[in-house]
């Protein structure tokens, strides 16, 4: 599924006995970053989510627990909590301020912020609760954006619904977006999706790939990065055929069939992880002799899962969620020279992965062979679920129930 995130293409865990740095067996099959938030989805169909809860999108009504974020005391659930309603899910995507699940039925569901119409209904501004998108379409996958949420239909149409500012719903212009689901203009279908901040790109069976939405560039004048609209769905050029896509922030990685990691778009914190910092509109492969078996781009960091089962990371390290100290990197990148990694960096711990997920925040999570989650990286708002509010470089099991 997506992280921040982000969101990845679903993977679920492999079978395997329980290792000796993990040795609590969990029911955990899918995992989701969003900006400030994290949600799980069990074995069961159980939807459990953390973090932020300004919007409700935590899937609970707001408590009296708060955390503190600059100035203000945000609504926050800094340990899992079950998502009301009573629905049982097959899918679950976090955004930027909301969630979306797709329920046992193949209905979308949502709940959180619904500014932009991510919720796919209307006649709301937020919901703790699901509440079904106005669409009688059903659906075998969902991904959620910073505003906007795509789902896939079973034959392959992309649909879309939220903020287009740039294009991201992929009608063909951009601008005033949609709070009632649209398909994207086009004949494509598409064998997976995956959106980003305001980004979508959609994979074909063959592996070509197909973007459309923000579109990062680097000026060859200073190097610095800016960004255009595409509203029109455009392929990706040079690239090999990809099993696999991730949309990040503001950068796009992808997986090879021979499990090499390719990224491309932002790069200005290493994102890419090709030992540079130059940002590039064709795909550049990550600086390293691995092979992956999934790979999730973040905010400003990526991350992917070797063969070994091993999560590496790479680009900013600001707060820990490249798994290793602050201290363990010993580049600066961006314009406030934070810490950062250009070539994939081994997360600290013995734990074998089946699942990394990367979101729109600063921390990244991933759910291990024996079903039991992991974060690390930024806990301000209670993202991480561990029951602390502050940031974590090491791994910390979550208290899935």
């Amino acid at each position: 599924m997506a992280g921040a995130a982000a969101c990845v293409d679903p993977v679920m865990p492999r079978s395997g006995t329980a290792t000796l740095d993990d040795p609590l067996a969990g029911n955990v099959v899918a995992v989701t970053v969003g900006g400030e938030h994290t949600c799980a989805l069990t074995s069961g169909g159980d939807a459990w989510c953390w973090g932020s809860n300004e919007f409700g999108q935590a899937g609970v009504a707001q408590g009296a627990t708060t955390c503190a974020r600059t100035d203000r005391n945000i609504p926050c659930e800094p340990t899992p909590r079950a998502v009301g309603g009573g629905l049982k899910f097959q899918r679950i995507a976090a955004g930027g301020t909301h969630t979306c699940g797709i329920a046992q039925s193949g209905r979308v569901h949502c709940w959180g912020d619904n500014q932009q119409g991510q919720l796919g209904d209307p006649a709301i501004s937020t919901s703790s609760a699901p509440i079904p998108a106005l669409t009688a379409s059903l659906y075998s996958d969902v991904v959620a954006g910073d505003a906007h949420t795509c789902a896939l239909r079973s034959d392959g149409v992309s649909v879309c619904w939220g903020a287009n500012d740039y294009g991201q719903l992929g009608i063909g212009s951009a601008g005033t977006g949609s709070a009632v689901p649209v398909p994207s203009q086009t004949n494509l279908r598409f064998a997976s999706i995956s959106v980003g901040e305001k980004r979508t790109c959609g994979r074909l069976s063959d592996g070509t790939t197909y973007c459309w939405g923000s579109h990062w560039i680097s000026r060859a004048s200073d190097g610095t990065e800016v960004t255009r609209t595409q509203a029109q769905l455009s392929r990706v050029q040079s690239a090999p055929a990809f099993r696999q896509i991730s949309v990040g922030g503001q950068t796009t990685c992808a997986l090879a069939l021979d499990g090499a990691a390719w990224c491309w778009e932002a790069n200005r914190s290493g994102t890419m992880g090709d030992g540079s910092t130059v940002g590039s509109t064709t795909p550049q492969l990550v600086q390293s002799l691995l092979r992956f078996s999934a790979v999730s781009a973040g905010s400003q960091s990526s991350c992917g899962i070797a063969d070994t089962g091993e999560v590496h990371c790479w680009g900013s390290n600001q707060a820990g969620q490249l798994g290793v100290p602050t201290r363990g990197v010993a580049k600066r990148c961006g314009s406030t020279l934070s810490p950062c990694a250009l070539s994939p960096n081994r997360v600290s711990g013995w734990r074998t992965f089946s699942t990394v997920a990367a979101g729109l925040g600063e921390h990244v999570c991933g759910i291990t062979v024996t079903g039991s989650v992991y974060c690390w990286g930024a806990g301000s708002m209670g993202q991480r679920g561990d029951g602390t509010a502050y940031s974590q470089w090491s791994p910390t099991r979550v208290p899935v129930p």
